[in-house]
Parts: C-alpha cells; structure tokens; sequence
C-alpha cells in the first residue's frame, strides 16, 4: 500500500472512531442558583415594573414577582385563592362575596355569589352545588346555568368552558351561554369524568374517563363539531382528578401517570412517558433544547427533572417541602417550598 492509501486509510479509520465514539467536551447542563426568597420574612415588594409578573400560590402565601425574583404583591390567603396572572381572588371558606383584585391588591370589581372561583386569563367560572357561572374578568356576567350533576374538571378558553361531570358527560359552553357540544365518553363499567382540557384555540380537547377501563379520548374540532380522533385504554386507573393540559402551543397534552408524566404529541399519535412517580406539579417543554422540565412531587419532597425526548436523565434535583409550585420562562426556573421560593437559570457548560 502506498503512502497515499495508508493516509487515506487512517483518516478513515479516525473519523470512524470520532463518529462511533465521540469525545466528551465536559459541558454539563447546570441550574445556578440567582437568588432566594423567605416569605415569612420578605426584605420588601417594589412597584410595577415592566419585567412582567409571575403569579403563584404556596402554602398560606399567594402573589406575584418579578422575572428577578422581587415580590410587587405578597398576600395570605383567607381560605383559598384562585389567580392568574393579572387578577386573583382571594375568598374565605364559605364565601358570600368574591372580591376580584389586580396583581397590584387594588380591587376591581365585585361578584356576589356563595359559589367558589376558577380564574384562567380574564375568564372567571363561579361554582356551587346546583349551578355554574361565568364572568369576565370585571364581574360582568355572561351566563348561569343550573348543573344536575357534580363537577369534576373544567377548562377554559377566552370564548368556550368545558366541562366534565361524575355522570361521565363533557359539555362545551360558549361564552354566550349555549351549549355547543354534548360527549359521553362511555365504554367503561364506571362512566365518569376525571380530566378534562381544552386547547386554546378550542381545536381539541381531551379527556380521562371511566374505570375498568379508563381511556384518554382526544376530539378534534372538524367543520364546527368534534369528532373522536385518538383514544386508547390507560394502564393504571386513578380514582382523583388527573392533572392534564395542553403545551403553550397546544401540540401536546400532559397528563399524569403512576408512572411519570405522559406528554401525547397531537400530530404523530404518539405517547412518550416521563419521569418517576409522583403527582404532577407543573411540566413545560423546551423547543430549542428539546428537552423536558417537571416537577413531581411526593408527600414531603418534590423531584425536579430535566430530561431528553428519549427519557434520558440530565439533571436531577431534590426539594423538600409539603407545598410546593414550578414554573418556568425560558432559561429561569422558579420552584417554591413551603415558605421559599428560589430562582435559578439553567446555563450549559
């Protein structure tokens, strides 16, 4: 062999060596820890700023902060608290009147009803026994309606509320007040609703229902009325309402496992389950990574996991806590623990 075809023949034989085994860089992906906040204890809240804010509710707190971690609103909750990230309402144990606040604490308007609140976005659903009602976000009244069965699961969208009753019905109510869809899921010996979702733009919605077996349905929205398109039989059965919802995007829908977290990808019919066990607290998928963050959590301890599509561990953290919340914007994650709440970033290298 010349010295040509033995140079040819070792480059070859490298480059198969890089490409069969490739060189570690020694980068890692890290949460660095920016900043930390004792809420039995907070230095201070700051004015408005233009950072934006971040609702949540931990433990006897609830409130907003800043994308740095600087509290604007710090409140204790009366009894619960529903919130979002413009408005809450923080209401007693048998509330007579619902007081709707901004993220500032100013109030804003007032709803008389002995009915419990569910706010999503500037869309606010009353609760009680014998009826449901919706109101925008100023407690103008769009519609009443009397239920005949208890609800287990509502949604809510800016023009739809879907709705999941024990029965095993799923009713979609526009913002008008008409019903609009009707689904009995059926096909189980025990017919009930334990999850229901629907997107945001109102094209699909998805469902757990039933016992011996319980299913996940998803409906699509198809020339005005939905239609089954995916449905298959669960291998584990809760007996409790499911957490489930869709991505920011509504490409996928999240929902707890015993064994993890199943994330259902609308466009390929296919499941992929994530994680340990534990009930799910918050899960957010990160497009240009293409990897998981969630955070599952136990009686006592909460379980933060960064992880690829393949289910592959990155990293790994343990919190411990009896209450706990997650969220996430872009690089900054955010995890609170009883009466803490920690800001870190996410940074490779």
């Amino acid at each position: 062999m010349g010295k040509k075809g033995f140079f040819a023949t070792l480059f070859v034989i490298i480059l198969l060596i890089f490409l069969l085994f490739p060189i570690k860089t020694g980068k890692e992906i890290l949460l660095v820890p920016k900043r930390i906040v004792n809420l039995d204890n907070p230095l201070q809240t700051v004015e408005s700023l233009d950072r934006g804010r971040i609702s949540f509710s931990l433990g006897d707190y609830f409130g907003y902060f800043t994308e740095d971690l600087d509290l604007t609103f710090l409140g204790n909750k009366d009894y619960k608290v529903s919130i979002s990230e413009n408005s809450f309402i923080n209401y007693p144990k048998i509330p007579k009147i619902l007081d709707i606040q901004n993220n500032k604490g100013q109030d804003r308007a007032i709803i008389e009803s002995t009915g419990y609140p569910v706010i999503q976005g500037d869309r606010i659903a009353v609760l009680s026994d014998s009826f449901i009602s919706f109101y925008d976000i100023d407690g103008n009244l769009y519609w009443k309606k009397e239920i005949l069965s208890i609800i287990t699961s509502l949604s809510i969208t800016q023009n739809h509320v879907l709705i999941g009753y024990l029965d095993g019905v799923c009713e979609v109510v526009s913002i008008s007040g008409s019903t609009e869809f009707i689904y009995r899921p059926g096909g189980s010996r025990i017919e009930a609703v334990y999850s229901a979702a629907i997107s945001s733009d109102s094209q699909y919605i998805s469902i757990i229902s039933g016992l011996d077996p319980q299913r996940f349905i998803l409906l699509q929205n198809r020339k005005g009325e939905y239609k089954s398109v995916f449905h298959f039989e669960l291998n584990h059965e809760f007996r409790r309402s499911v957490n489930m919802y869709f991505s920011k995007d509504d490409s996928k829908v999240f929902f707890e496992s015993t064994e993890g977290v199943n994330v259902f990808d609308i466009e390929s019919k296919s499941l992929l389950r994530l994680g340990d066990t534990g009930l799910l607290v918050n899960v957010y998928k990160d497009e240009e990574r293409d990897l998981y963050s969630l955070l599952l959590k136990d009686m006592s301890e909460g379980f933060l996991g960064i992880l690829s599509e393949q289910n592959e561990s990155i990293l790994k953290k343990t919190f411990y806590g009896r209450n706990m919340f997650f969220k996430k914007n872009q690089n900054r994650y955010y995890i609170g623990t009883d009466n803490l709440i920690m800001y870190f970033e996410l940074v490779k290298q």
